[in-house]
């Protein structure tokens, strides 16, 4: 593949969250650690997820972060409306499909999976992959120092003192988030929300999504993570595809519904197609395409899943929407009481929230 630099896809991603706007108008004492190991034999380590649950807390979420009022209704039948929806999924599944919607491949990424998969792969090794990259190594810290990965009072202000911290293991998650992160500066005309909201939600998707293959499914963490922040970057993609569509038509209004409809409907294939383009394992793909409707197939589609639910509780919470007690018990009842419990401090660190 073409070797490129990280700006392709914060730019892609960076237009994709501009786009929303037609739709408006660890802490030091704790230290690294993953979720509990959940014993396999126990009756209890597997209870299944109500199939209806995560759509609806997905649409909860997707609504407030577009700025959408009320519980609205279905797509509207129009046929101009259905010519959107038509436009807008062919373009998705054109085979020329353009890096438009498809960002190229982080020229980083295959020498981060390489050092994953390197048990002997050293901090200074790891450092100097990013510090080939400037920019990288700015988002990386940026994410180092967040609530969801701080591990000090101190802020961190290097690369070797990051990786002195956390260890090969936790560094390359942060490294793999900073990769593909969606936002370096707001857009102009809806003040970065809708962005901001997306990589909340992709970052927390991927983190829990990542625990819990590695302390449930006792599968690879790196796989799901990465899993997880493809989802989230399909999903801005397909906004932005919606976008484009509508603004050929300007005299018809865009509909929130139909973008919604269309959020559940192209983005496990588009997520999964992404995947094989950056020559991702076919696992990854398998994953993003079951979008939660098939978690059975695997137990890396079932951490995507869990993540995925955990991200959206998370966020309904923090847009005051979801108590906390009540995202706990819907979390708690599709893992392990303890991972619930776990995975739920993982996503929801203290940290004041938003205004």
């Amino acid at each position: 593949m073409e070797p490129v630099i990280l700006s392709a896809v914060v730019a892609a991603l960076l237009a994709g969250a501009g786009a929303a706007w037609w739709f408006r108008r660890r802490r030091p004492d704790e230290g690294w650690s993953f979720v509990p190991d959940a014993r396999p034999t126990d009756p209890a380590a597997a209870p299944r997820m109500e199939p209806a649950l995560l759509p609806e807390m997905r649409r909860r979420f997707l609504r407030a972060a577009l700025g959408i009022e009320g519980t609205g209704a279905e797509a509207p039948d129009t046929p101009e409306h259905r010519q959107v929806a038509d436009a807008v999924m062919a373009t998705l599944e054109r085979a020329d499909l353009s890096q438009r919607y498809i960002p190229r491949r982080p020229h980083l990424l295959p020498q981060l999976i390489q050092s994953v998969n390197d048990s002997a792969a050293s901090a200074r090794s790891i450092g100097r992959i990013i510090g080939s990259d400037p920019l990288l190594t700015v988002n990386l810290l940026r994410i180092a120092n967040s609530s969801l990965y701080r591990f000090q009072q101190q802020e961190v202000r290097s690369i070797e003192r990051a990786v002195t911290l956390v260890g090969n293991e936790g560094i390359r998650q942060i490294i793999s988030a900073a990769l593909v992160q969606p936002v370096m500066n707001p857009p102009d005309r809806d003040g970065g929300r809708f962005s901001q909201r997306m990589w909340d939600y992709t970052l927390r998707m991927s983190l829990a999504a990542a625990d819990h293959a590695r302390g449930v499914e006792r599968e690879d963490g790196f796989s799901a993570q990465l899993a997880g922040l493809l989802r989230g970057l399909g999903m801005v993609m397909v906004v932005r595809a919606t976008a484009d569509a509508y603004s050929r038509r300007q005299t018809l209004a865009p509909s929130p519904e139909l973008l919604l409809s269309l959020l559940e409907r192209c983005t496990p294939a588009l997520a999964a197609r992404i995947a094989r383009e950056w020559h991702l394992s076919a696992d990854i793909a398998t994953a993003l395409e079951a979008g939660g409707q098939d978690a059975r197939s695997s137990s890396l589609a079932r951490s995507l899943e869990v993540g995925e639910l955990a991200a959206a509780l998370s966020m309904l919470c923090r847009e005051d929407l979801l108590e906390e007690a009540q995202a706990l018990e819907l979390l708690s009842a599709c893992v392990p009481g303890h991972v619930g419990a776990w995975l739920w401090k993982r996503v929801s660190p203290d940290e004041p929230r938003d205004g």
